[in-house]
């Protein structure tokens, strides 16, 4: 697939797309949003940071790469997913250390947030360059939780995570290192949470609050 050149000192954007959806009772990166797949239209929105993006994929990996045919990404299979959201994590960080040794940070975001604003996404990295020491996390009712873009310092510990856990019980350790920033993190979970993003952008749509 096409992918973005890199500049030195930049941030690579990594999307973590490889979990079964076994709450969703189906493979959630697929559900179709606005005619076209949940992966599929947050990468869309993350490609318009106009940064290398690499997509973590696992289950059923070969559906969710042709899903994103033409988009600029590079989808790096994780053969491990089965172990959970850390082992995707330690994945999606190893290979930005591999392909991407000057990147400054990486921007992890989820699949499975499709009401991703990509200005929201562009002041995290506005904020990155004012402060490149910083932790940069989306608040999640005062608790940081992903996306968040953590800089390259972070990329030793991080690239050996394993496990079913993200990363939030170590951002927690780091203290007032971690800066929360609002973004949408509307999560599709399960069935119902779709349904209420459709009825949210069906309100969009329509021109009602």
């Amino acid at each position: 697939m096409n992918t973005v050149p890199f500049r030195d000192d930049e941030t690579v954007v990594v999307l973590l797309a490889a979990g079964e959806g076994r709450r969703f009772g189906a493979l959630k990166q697929l559900a179709i949003i606005d005619g076209e797949p949940m992966v599929r239209r947050v990468a869309r929105t993350l490609s318009q940071l106009h940064r290398p993006l690499l997509v973590v994929t696992g289950a059923d990996k070969d559906a969710v790469a042709h899903a994103l045919s033409g988009v600029s990404v590079t989808c790096v299979p994780n053969p491990d997913w089965r172990e959970g959201l850390g082992a995707s994590l330690g994945a999606g960080i190893r290979a930005v250390r591999q392909r991407f040794h000057d990147a400054s940070a990486a921007l992890v975001c989820l699949a499975d947030h499709p009401l991703l604003d990509v200005h929201a996404l562009q002041t995290m990295l506005a904020r990155h360059a004012q402060e490149p020491a910083r932790i940069f996390a989306a608040d999640h009712a005062g608790m940081p939780g992903p996306p968040v873009l953590f800089p390259a310092d972070c990329f030793s510990e991080l690239s050996a995570w394993r496990g079913r856990e993200g990363a939030q019980a170590w951002l927690r350790r780091q203290g007032a290192r971690v800066e929360l920033l609002p973004l949408d993190v509307t999560d599709v979970d399960r069935p119902a949470d779709l349904d209420r993003v459709l009825q949210q952008l069906q309100r969009v749509h329509a021109g009602k609050p």
